[in-house]
Order: structure tokens, then sequence, then C-alpha cells
């Protein structure tokens, strides 16, 4: 599946919504950014010894997705999907609206978040 059929992947049929925030990057440290078509895991607030494969698809203003490799510098919705069918249920349990979570790579922080609706997750399958 090449990059940009995961975000319509992800668009299509996404788990749930969420405003994230960029966090801005030291020009010195570790060159990460926010970035449509790049996959970066997700991390629960207040649990930052583990990171999900939770993919997300940056959305405009309109709700509709942004361009492949697109970088967000300001706060930008998105839609999300459980990578792992068998994990739902985890998540099915934490996701709720009000959640707070960071998007990382390994452990550093590139943007925080905080979900807005709980779409697909509820579904069954």
């Amino acid at each position: 599946m090449n990059l940009a059929m995961v975000e319509e992947w992800v668009y299509k049929q996404p788990d749930f919504a969420a405003k994230l925030n960029p966090i801005p990057q030291p020009k010195n440290g570790i060159r990460s950014f926010l970035l449509q078509g790049i996959k970066l895991d997700f991390m629960y607030e207040g649990d930052e010894n583990r990171a999900w494969m939770i993919y997300y698809a940056l959305l405009n203003s309109k709700g509709n997705l942004l361009s492949p490799k697109t970088v967000c510098e300001q706060e930008v919705k998105a839609y999300f999907r459980v990578l792992n069918p068998q994990l739902r249920p985890i998540h099915k349990q934490c996701i709720k609206p009000g959640i707070r979570f960071y998007v990382v790579v390994g452990s550093h922080k590139v943007a925080e978040g905080v979900v807005t609706e709980v779409l697909h997750l509820i579904d069954e399958n």
C-alpha cells in the first residue's frame, strides 16, 4: 500500500477525529515534523512508555485530505485509524472525546492532540 493509499484508507473510514497542534522543533535537534504521508506513532498522554501504530490523515479547513508531503505548522484536524484490528478493543476503551495524546517519532513528540469525536471505532467490525 503506497502512502497516498494509506491516507485514503484512513479518510474513508476513520476510527476517530482529533485536533493536532504541532510542537515547534529545535533547529539543532531531531528534525521531525507533522507531515502528510509520513507514518508516525500515537502515544496516550500519561503513558510515555508505549507508542501505538495508529495512522492519521491530515485534513484542510473544508475536511478534505491535504496534499501529500504537506507540512503542518499550525493546528490541523486529522482522522485516525487503528492499524491492527486485534487492538481495536483496547483503543475502543481508551479513545473518548477529550482524551489527550501525542504524535511521536520514538519518544520524541511532534504534535499534541485531543480527540474531538469517536467515529468508526464504535463499529463492531
